[in-house]
């Protein structure tokens, strides 16, 4: 910046003379450019082979080419549908009714930690036997097909116990 003044005048030499020059090259321009796009080029790739391997986009590509197969079938990758859900049985519970069947009497749901209650809703996972609260089962069934303890798909009917 230059302005008028034997200061100035005595700055300016100054620089001159140190060969101090603020401009900068073109070619570490055009390299910082070509390392910024290559790094989003690479998150993005990144991203997309993420998204290949969790099924997403096979999933929608599947559900776009035969929508009839995949809504005849009645699961999704990614939880249970919503009939499938409301075809598990809710019921009340009772305490007595728990330590009578050979339980310990009290119940505590997995997923928030609590104990149940008498007379809350539950749902009973046909599967595997394991009880939740209904709001908690069914939002994680929303997202998982599988029971939260111990895995089992929920879909599947129960096996006969040997």
């Amino acid at each position: 910046m230059s302005s008028y003044g034997p200061a100035a005048a005595a700055a300016d030499a100054l620089d001159a003379a140190a060969g101090s020059s603020y401009r900068v090259c073109d070619t570490v321009v055009l390299v910082c450019l070509a390392f910024a796009s290559g790094l989003i080029v690479l998150t993005v790739a990144v991203c997309f082979r993420r998204a290949f391997a969790n099924g997403y986009a096979a999933g929608a590509a599947a559900a776009g080419a035969n929508g009839a197969a995949a809504a005849s079938s009645g699961r999704t990758r990614c939880g249970l549908p919503p009939s499938a859900l409301s075809a598990i049985p809710m019921l009340a519970y009772r305490r007595g009714a728990a330590a009578a069947a050979g339980g310990a009497g009290w119940a505590q749901c997995a997923i928030c930690l609590a104990v149940v209650r008498d007379g809350e809703t539950v749902r009973l996972l046909p599967a595997c036997g394991h009880l939740f609260h209904v709001e908690c089962i069914d939002l994680w069934l929303r997202s998982h097909p599988t029971c939260p303890l111990c895995r089992r798909d929920v879909g599947q009917p129960a096996a006969e116990k040997v």
